[in-house]
């Protein structure tokens, strides 16, 4: 694990734009703060317009940022292909960089009988559909960003370690259809859960994928995808009684607080020392803090990566189509 604290450890972000999405509270919400405090200006993305007006209003109040940064609110909905697409857009209309960009937002509990869009669970739509068109958006940006001299930018996606929970790991085929993005384990214990761990195992074959394709082309851009730790976030406030009790009671006995919560963000966005081993943090998966280890190990399969790539490219022309 690396020493690290982001009030002191941090570049200076003076000048640089960044993108923080579901941020309104957590450990988005605490990685915008470090951040602004460094000096940037911080997009705080939240899907709902009072929450992440609110959000921005806090942290340029007497206790909130304490830097020469800035943190404006973004509108940013990940339920859908359109909206996330739409969120980027407005973006691209409000600046013409971007440095970093971090997909913080997640869908932590979801209803069975609930499936967001063309029968495909809210889970893996906000987690990896929006996540993936939101990021496809912004990319010529990023791309455009890197070019600069000087510039350094990085794309920073949260997965968690219950990735190596994915029941279906293992199979290669896996997101080579619709099918998982559409399972909602039904039979299982916590299927919310079971949802929640294939998602966050899509994360890590988007990120991998992503950063294999940027090396191809002799990019600067790092990507990193990493889990937070286990933090004390408003998780259980969406769950089922009596779930919400035992998650809550953990949470509040166990876990980081979202500021600490925030600190492998932070590390990965960042730090100088991602950017001086660069080649050793491209595609790398971070446990708390800065600490590169290995994810499950179908993560790093090509053939895994390209079919979700492809099978997810295949849905959003579909959608967009509609």
């Amino acid at each position: 694990m690396v020493k690290f604290n982001p009030t002191q450890d941090l570049n200076d972000l003076s000048g640089k734009v960044v993108i923080v999405t579901g941020a309104n509270t957590g450990i988005g919400y605490s990685t915008v703060k470090h951040l602004a405090n460094r000096g940037a200006k911080v997009y705080l993305g939240s899907r709902t317009e009072k929450k992440g007006k609110d959000a921005v209003e806090k942290l340029k109040g007497p206790l909130g940022i304490v830097g020469k940064g800035d943190v404006v609110f973004l509108p940013c909905d990940l339920g859908s292909p359109a909206s996330a697409k739409q969120a980027a857009e407005d973006f691209l209309k409000l600046e013409n960089r971007l440095d970093v960009l971090i997909n913080n937002a997640a869908c932590t509990y979801d209803k069975t009988e609930a499936p967001a869009q063309d029968g495909i669970s809210e889970m893996m739509m906000v987690n990896h559909f929006g996540t993936f068109q939101f990021t496809s958006t912004l990319f010529p940006l990023l791309k455009k960003t890197s070019e600069e001299k000087g510039s350094d930018v990085r794309i920073v996606t949260l997965s968690s370690a219950l990735h190596l929970k994915t029941l279906g790991a293992k199979d290669k085929t896996l997101f080579n259809s619709m099918d998982e993005f559409r399972n909602f384990y039904v039979k299982t214990s916590i299927p919310t859960l079971s949802r929640y761990n294939s998602s966050k195992f899509a994360n890590l074959l988007f990120s991998n994928a992503l950063q294999r394709r940027l090396t191809a082309e002799s990019s600067d851009i790092i990507c990193i995808s990493l889990h937070p730790g286990i933090v004390n976030t408003s998780v259980a406030g969406r769950m089922p009684f009596p779930l919400n009790r035992i998650t809550g009671f953990l949470m509040s006995t166990l876990a980081l607080t979202p500021d600490q919560g925030a600190y492998n963000s932070c590390f990965a966005a960042a730090s100088p020392l991602v950017r001086k081993s660069a080649d050793k943090y491209k595609g790398a998966y971070l446990m708390p803090v800065g600490r590169i280890v290995q994810p499950a190990v179908n993560t790093k399969d090509v053939g895994m990566q390209d079919a979700l790539w492809e099978t997810t490219e295949t849905y959003l022309k579909q959608s967009a189509s509609k």
